[in-house]
């Protein structure tokens, strides 16, 4: 295939929509094996960017955990959370907690094939079949996490952010 690199990515979802299938797969076992491939492939990459969004602004003081949820109809989605002190004591700006950081592989029964995204932002095509393809999720990672901070950033205001506290001060009280 030619084009820009995502290209790829767009023209395999067309394919899939089109032959209600993913990857080639129609049966739904099949396609939550390719589903859990692909989410082992993309795991060293959503785990080092998340990992560099704790260095620059969380001061090393984040925790990344991988989970996996299953319903009932056989949907699954994969989660990879970065949580931090500040956040974790935040109250949001609706008085509930502050959530972490997420980035999301899911796959509803529903679906003809897989999407990343974050919390709130994202669906984008999650077409990993290879390292490759792996390595071509990076841009969408990268604009999945740094959402996703902002959004934490607005929830729990910013001081949230430990970088953010060490350059500026507490902030005032009341």
């Amino acid at each position: 295939m030619t084009g820009p690199l995502r290209a790829q990515d767009i023209r395999r979802h067309l394919h899939d929509l089109a032959t209600r299938t993913f990857e080639g797969s129609s049966e739904w076992p099949d396609r939550v094996a390719l589903f859990d491939r692909a989410v082992d492939l993309i795991d060293p990459l959503v785990r080092s960017v998340l990992a560099e969004a704790d260095a620059e602004f969380l001061d090393g003081t984040g925790t990344v955990q991988r989970r996996r949820t299953e319903h009932d109809d056989g949907s699954v989605a994969e989660r990879w959370e970065l949580s931090w002190p500040r956040q974790r004591a935040a109250t949001g700006r609706d008085g509930g907690p502050v959530p972490p950081v997420q980035v999301v592989a899911l796959f509803l029964r529903t679906f003809t094939h897989p999407h990343l995204r974050g919390s709130r932002a994202g669906d984008w095509p999650l077409q990993v079949t290879s390292e490759a393809d792996a390595r071509r999720q990076e841009p969408i990672l990268r604009a999945l996490v740094e959402a996703e901070l902002h959004q934490r950033i607005y929830e729990g205001r910013w001081w949230v952010v430990p970088s953010a506290v060490r350059r500026y001060g507490e902030p005032p009280a009341g």
